[in-house]
């Protein structure tokens, strides 16, 4: 490294060991790159300078640990510090969880009464195969029966692992299976009375009310799909807004996974 000087130069000679200096007011000279370890004996040091020292450290992690710092590393985020960054991220994440949350439920309450709506609707098929072999009133009674039972599948099963590609079939039969059961029994309870009613045989309409149950499965697939959609669409939109890892893994990427799932479940297109 060439060093000029406009006052004084400074010149060295390396004799063995010694250094010997040359001053000189008009010499251009170089000066080779030292390489030097340097440490610090903080025994030698004095009182005043240690305090400093401690009291400058001290500082500087009082100031990392009330504003900190953060380190992102793709999705991930390491946080070092930052007590009252940390806290006001975790208060803001507390509250969209809770908005989340609040809207899930809507779906899932809004997606209930679908199913609720759904079974209603039944009515009309219903009542094309039970009037066709029975009177208005032992109608009534058939209807009963059926919608009974597929409300309570509404309101008591999980039609999400319930109507899965590689369940639904089974799970259509064992409602024939209950709806054939309390239908006998209605026939049963007929055969004691005066009033000159009757019920058609069941194997008349079994096919009828397969094709009424069938109607039923289709129907909640759609309106459940219909519901998961919903909630992706809003955990993609509100994925970015939080503030922290965890809160966004557990409020957005988890039941991202979950109800993606249930979609491939319901419509077949996944490996068992």
């Amino acid at each position: 490294m060439r060093l000029k000087s406009v006052f004084k130069k400074v010149a060295y000679l390396q004799s063995g060991n010694n250094l010997q200096y040359k001053f000189s007011e008009n010499a251009a000279f170089n000066l080779p790159l030292l390489a030097a370890d340097v440490t610090l004996d903080v025994a030698r040091l004095s009182l005043e300078h240690v305090l400093v020292l401690c009291v400058t450290l001290l500082v500087l992690v009082t100031v990392i640990f009330i504003n900190g710092i953060s380190i992102k590393l793709g999705d991930k985020e390491v946080n070092i510090g930052g007590m009252y960054r940390l806290l006001a991220k975790k208060d803001e994440d507390i509250l969209l969880k809770e908005t989340l949350h609040n809207f899930s439920e809507d779906v899932d309450h809004e997606v209930n009464g679908d199913l609720y709506d759904l079974v209603d609707n039944l009515n009309y098929e219903i009542e094309e195969i039970a009037l066709k072999n029975q009177c208005y009133f032992t109608f009534e009674k058939f209807t009963s029966v059926l919608k009974t039972e597929l409300e309570k599948r509404v309101r008591r099963n999980n039609l999400k692992e319930k109507l899965a590609k590689t369940n639904w079939e089974k799970y259509a039969d064992t409602i024939m299976q209950n709806v054939e059961t309390k239908y006998k029994k209605l026939q049963a309870k007929v055969n004691y009375l005066n009033c000159g009613e009757s019920y058609a045989d069941f194997s008349i309409i079994k096919n009828a009310a397969r094709e009424i149950v069938n109607k039923f499965i289709d129907g909640s697939k759609e309106i459940l799909i219909k519901g998961c959609r919903k909630k992706l669409e809003r955990y993609e939109k509100d994925k970015g807004n939080f503030k922290t890892a965890a809160a966004r893994r557990s409020s957005c990427e988890y039941p991202t996974e979950k109800n993606k799932g249930y979609i491939e479940k319901l419509e077949g297109n996944y490996k068992c």
